[in-house]
């Protein structure tokens, strides 16, 4: 038995005494935590093909915090590991964690309940934007012990040591000195209050490393990138204004920080590098630029971008920000200076009715201007697009499909879908089969892909609204298919690679033993050495012709070495006959140094080239 510290109230700061606490026997106070994004029912492909953030901090946040406990972290990305099994794969875990957007909820709710059935005593916790503006659903329909209210790292750490430390109703005592948070007791969900808002940089650098499966033989796509959170718009369709209140940037020397982690992570093979050194980076989809009407925080991003220039040489960075940045010169060259190339630009429409509904600030003249004057400068142009808005018509819809294709390279398209926390969420809901949602039924979330609609309207039916967003869809060059074929790609791309991996190992294993061989064999070596100089080079050209899809240099490389070897083998063989122990030494030694030669080009593929896009 050991005494656990008082647990500090971080929300009044009065400490709350807490009684011995039964520790296991052998004094561990290591507790494992496993924190799972669900997988996505569909929609933008550059959730799947990149990390989201949210899991990152907070694991970040757990590895800082100190308390009573030490927290292992794993996070389980479904999309790119595959469904976790509840049974299994949370044995041993003391708190299971779960974020969500909108159409994953229902794969999070199944994922709590099965947990629960197969864990009895697990910790769970729900939060992000969807859970936690809809506490009371995610209780009634998932089985949690606590929803995290917007941003959670300030209070994870409390939270769990909280939740492994009181196991009957005294933990209620605590929970209500958490900030933020919302929990069940006797029948009724109570909401803590929370003061004020996390500095953005609470958690310094998040933490990738903990993502589970991720190697140099399965990397990210690209990084991630958090430089702001929030926005200073008010757009009635965005989440972003309610999950990350305000506009809040992180300091300069954190971005720098973060930077220089991205090119770590690069150099370690755990982002996928191009034939030109270079990988991608998404800044984080809060706006990174701000308007020019915002001077205070435009005027300061430039600083910032300004000091990027030399940092940022080996990336391709992505960022969100609105049209009117072609308005300004001067920030648009820092973005290009600063390796950022490719903007993604909220142009949703460009019926001025539409946007004036929705209170996007824009006028569609003037951002028809910007995007010709960015474009000139050489940025690769993302216009991201809602149809299905107040004003929309079919023949407005295709005439958009029709502009915006002109004045961008790439394009993404979404219906407009009610989301909690913003003014359409009371837009009459339909159910799966597109009638009106009965009373206490669930909305079917998986349609919450931007794809149909799932509310009433009187222009379309769910089905006409999907009809509608196919035909237009069509007209686009999408990026989300461009982000789905180099998912793709990549992927076949590893599975291929493994192949060449398993070749190459059993190739070395090969000539190890041969190596033996020749040690042992004197004079009778001379007699075999012609077969097995053709049989080695013939092995070895087969175990390279799976690697034919890499790099050309990478391959040419692999080819040269293994003519150069055989080349030389034979020269030894022709000298065999003599069958002297010094010719049986070298050609030892030959094989050697190929064995060698082959494990560090293998070892380079893994590191430098572990999947390949074109």
């Amino acid at each position: 038995m050991s005494v656990i510290p008082l647990i500090e109230d971080k929300f009044d700061g009065t400490p709350a005494t807490v009684s011995p606490v039964s520790i296991q026997p052998n004094g561990d106070r290591t507790r494992r935590v496993m924190m799972v994004q669900p997988a996505s029912a569909g929609g933008n492909f550059e959730y799947i093909a990149i990390p989201r953030q949210g899991m990152l901090f907070l694991s970040g946040a757990l590895a800082q915090w100190e308390g009573p406990y030490v927290y292992e972290r794993d996070i389980w990305f479904e999309d790119r590991l595959g469904r976790i099994d509840p049974d299994k794969d949370l044995d041993g875990v003391d708190v299971l964690m779960m974020t969500s957007l909108i159409n994953e909820t229902p794969r999070a709710y199944e994922i709590s309940r099965q947990a629960r059935q197969f864990h009895p005593e697990l910790v769970i916790l729900g939060g992000g934007p969807q859970m936690s503006p809809l506490a009371e659903e995610a209780f009634a329909r998932g089985d949690f012990d606590v929803i995290v209210n917007r941003e959670g790292e300030d209070i994870i750490g409390q939270l769990c040591d909280t939740l492994l430390t009181w196991r009957d109703d005294r933990r209620y005592q605590y929970l209500e000195r958490v900030a933020g948070i919302s929990y069940m007791q006797d029948g009724h969900v109570v909401a803590t209050r929370r003061k004020g808002l996390v500095a953005p940089n609470f958690v310094p650098l998040p933490d990738f490393r903990s993502i589970r499966g991720l190697s140099p033989a399965n990397p990210m796509a690209g990084g991630v990138l958090e430089t702001v959170r929030g926005c200073t718009e008010n757009c009635s369709y965005c989440q972003v204004i309610q999950q990350f209140l305000g506009y809040r940037l992180i300091d300069r020397e954190t971005e720098f920080k973060r930077l220089e982690q991205l090119e770590d992570l690069a150099a370690d093979g755990l982002i996928h590098t191009g034939r030109n050194g270079k990988f991608n980076v998404f800044i984080s989809d809060d706006l990174h630029t701000p308007p020019l009407r915002a001077v205070k925080f435009r005027n300061e991003r430039l600083e910032r971008l300004q000091g990027w220039k030399g940092r940022t040489d080996s990336m391709n960075m992505i960022c969100q920000a609105r049209a009117e940045i072609g308005q300004d010169d001067e920030l648009a060259d820092a973005l290009l200076d600063a390796n950022v190339k490719m903007l993604y630009l909220g142009v949703e429409s460009n019926n001025a009715e539409s946007l004036a509904a929705v209170r996007k600030r824009q006028e569609p003249g003037q951002m028809e201007r910007d995007l010709v004057h960015l474009n000139e400068k050489g940025f690769s142009v993302v216009a991201m697009t809602i149809i299905g808005l107040p004003y929309d018509t079919e023949e407005s819809i295709m005439t958009l499909a029709d502009w915006v294709t002109q004045h961008s390279r790439y394009q993404t398209a979404n219906l407009l879908t009610p989301l909690p926390a913003t003014s359409n969420w009371s837009l009459k809901p339909l159910n799966a089969e597109g009638q009106p949602l009965e009373e206490g039924e669930m909305r079917p979330y998986e349609l919450y892909t931007g794809r149909q609609f799932v509310h009433e309207d009187e222009r379309w039916t769910m089905a006409e609204s999907r009809e509608l967003f196919d035909r237009y869809n069509s007209k686009l060059a999408s990026i989300d298919d461009l982000y789905g074929r180099i998912f793709r790609i990549l992927g076949n791309y590893r599975m291929r690679q493994a192949r060449s991996v398993q070749d190459l190992s059993e190739t070395t294993e090969t000539m190890r033993a041969w190596s033996h061989q020749v040690q042992q064999a004197g004079k009778e070596f001379g007699e075999n050495i012609h077969g097995r100089v053709n049989e080695m080079a013939e092995t070895l050209r087969s175990a390279s012709q799976p690697l034919s899809n890499s790099g050309a240099d990478f391959l040419d490389n692999l080819r040269t070495r293994i003519n150069e070897t055989s080349d030389a083998l034979r020269i030894y063989s022709e000298r065999a006959d003599a069958g002297s122990k010094d010719v049986a030494a070298s050609i030892t030694a030959k094989v050697s140094e190929v064995t060698e030669m082959l494990n560090g080009v293998l070892h380079s593929s893994q590191r430098r080239n572990p999947n390949r896009a074109g």
